[in-house]
């Protein structure tokens, strides 16, 4: 039986069989697979032979610190999701890799020293982990998209007979119903209330789904005079007073359906949790290269360490837990949108302001 041939290193073994070891893995993990049979060759070594390369690069003698991984695992993880691959099939991949390696050293009868094994089985475990967290990190965004996609379909689906609803209670209300009182009020705040939950679910599911924002000059003072026109129904039945204060030639480049949203949840916020009779202000206007519109609220303060929590998505406000807790969070993701934000400060006693900061101009990505 031939002894191990001691003067060769894996190191050497392999930068001399680079290509031999990289032929051999891809027709072993070409059989290994429905997915893998179907790939152009390309595709099938993918970030493979730099991952080789990264190998022979730590089994260096002198490699010691080992150097950093250079991403390729990570990058082939995200193809391979791309591609179908199940989890199974990628890690098999890196394990065939090392079979590989394994029998190039048994066939050019190398011996592998201990510190040899511990860097190859360090390698391919991290690049298994590293594949597999892309892997999953793309799984997730993909089920998110699925889910935002769901959600919009039935957000539009119920949005359309809405509409036609709307419409014919404009009409019933100028007409037979225009003395209808309290009943008519309520139906009206209720049509309302849904169109708002509609419009707010698409555009939690567009912003989840990353649509681009569209951004338009868009005139403040009279953008925000129509949304505190709409929320009239819900200031009048609890007698809060809603100030606009915006200069009529104040300006902002905005998404103008993002910009609706975050600021009518905003109001609707300072609307529910308001104290009958209170007082809301809008205030928005320059600040250097930026615009800031605030909401004051009369809410009366929130309970320690409640700030931090609100933009959360499901966190509601109030004990009763009503309503479904994305207005804050819809509001912040609409600003974060146009690289701006939404911050909260807290005045004990009175209410909150609520702050969407937006560069004036440029300001969608």
């Amino acid at each position: 039986m031939a002894q191990p041939d001691l003067t060769v290193t894996l190191h050497e073994l392999l930068k001399s069989q680079r290509e031999e070891l990289i032929t051999r893995w891809g027709q072993r993990i070409t059989g290994s697979g429905e997915q893998s049979q179907q790939l152009a060759p390309g595709e099938l070594l993918d970030r493979m032979p730099f991952f080789v390369d990264e190998i022979i690069a730590a089994l260096y003698p002198k490699a010691l610190p080992l150097p950093p991984t250079q991403g390729n695992a990570t990058e082939h993880g995200a193809q391979r999701f791309g591609l179908g691959f199940d989890v199974g099939e990628v890690v098999r991949e890196y394990g065939m890799l090392q079979d590989c390696i394994l029998e190039l050293a048994r066939e050019g009868n190398a011996a592998i020293s201990l510190d040899e094994h511990v860097i190859l089985n360090r390698w391919i475990n991290a690049g298994i982990a590293l594949a597999l967290a892309q892997y999953v990190s793309q799984r997730e965004l993909e089920l998110q998209r699925q889910s935002s996609e769901h959600l919009s379909f039935i957000a539009h689906e119920v949005r359309n007979p809405l509409g036609a609803a709307q419409l014919a209670f404009m009409h019933l209300r100028a007409g037979v119903l225009a003395s209808g009182g309290r009943a008519v009020d309520v139906l009206a705040r209720n049509l309302k209330r849904t169109t708002d939950v509609v419009d707010g679910a698409l555009t939690h599911a567009s912003l989840k789904m990353g649509v681009q924002p569209h951004p338009q000059l868009i005139r403040l003072r009279p953008f925000i005079d129509d949304l505190v026109l709409e929320a009239s129904i819900d200031t009048e039945s609890k007698q809060i007073e809603i100030k606009v204060e915006a200069a009529p030639g104040l300006t902002l480049d905005a998404d103008p359906r993002l910009l609706r949203s975050a600021i009518s949840n905003l109001l609707h916020n300072a609307i529910k949790f308001g104290a009958p009779g209170c007082k809301v202000i809008v205030r928005a206007e320059h600040r250097d290269a930026r615009v800031a519109i605030e909401v004051h609220d009369g809410c009366g303060g929130l309970p320690p360490g409640r700030a931090e929590e609100l933009f959360a998505p499901l966190v509601q406000r109030d004990e009763n837990r009503t309503g479904f807790g994305l207005g804050l969070a819809i509001a912040l993701q609409a600003a974060q949108a146009h690289n701006g934000t939404v911050t909260v400060r807290d005045v004990p006693g009175t209410g909150c302001v609520f702050t969407i900061d937006l560069p004036a101009t440029g300001a969608a990505r």
